[in-house]
């Protein structure tokens, strides 16, 4: 098995940092090949439109006919090439992020519209087989069980717009709430936590 890991945050020391690295060390030492894109540290655009494909011959600019043209052209910019070549190498997603107003933080959502094109992705003819997929996920506090339930109902759903429509297997999501509150014993726990889930989702 080989998993790729996207990380989406801009700060090497946060605690989405730990659990990313928490994730890249487990997977390594269980000899479960592992793969990355960290993409605020590679600056990874996130803006979809003309730049990432070369010679589009349509002169106006439709993005999902553009991406098909792309893949059945190779005509796709550098940096989508690789990102695409990472999942097309691997057997399961684990996508790194803050739940940000409820959502993909954009440089996330970017990558999602860049690199899950259509042709490749998605679409009658498209080339990347399904994938597995999972979130591992930080928010702000929850102070109820009404809170929790909101919050996995928001996480069910960026789950089925995006994957369940492309057909990939979910797997069960990792939820850290309200890191910002908790001791360093406590996160330390929490990594914890995330070893063991990983361990039971993976094994």
């Amino acid at each position: 098995m080989k998993i790729h890991l996207v990380l989406a945050h801009p700060e090497p020391f946060s605690f989405n940092s730990a659990l990313h690295q928490t994730a890249v060390d487990m997977l390594t030492q269980n000899k479960i090949g592992v793969s990355v894109s960290n993409l605020y540290y590679a600056g990874f655009n996130p803006v979809a439109g003309p730049l990432d494909m070369h010679g589009y011959p349509q002169e106006h600019f439709a993005l999902a006919a553009a991406q098909r043209w792309a893949s059945n052209n190779a005509a796709f910019s550098a940096d989508i090439v690789e990102e695409q070549s990472k999942l097309v190498e691997c057997d399961a997603v684990i996508l790194q992020f803050p739940l940000w107003w409820w959502s993909f933080p954009a440089i996330l959502k970017g990558w999602i519209d860049r690199v899950l094109s259509s042709g490749f992705a998605y679409g009658k003819e498209n080339t990347l087989p399904a994938k597995k997929v999972m979130y591992s996920i930080t928010t702000g506090g929850a102070d109820s069980q009404e809170d929790l339930d909101y919050y996995q109902s928001k996480i069910n759903a960026l789950y089925e717009d995006v994957f369940g429509f492309l057909g990939w297997e979910t797997l069960p999501p990792f939820i850290a709430h309200g890191v910002q509150r908790l001791t360093d014993e406590e996160r330390q726990l929490l990594l914890g936590k995330y070893k063991a889930h990983l361990q039971q989702v993976f094994n």
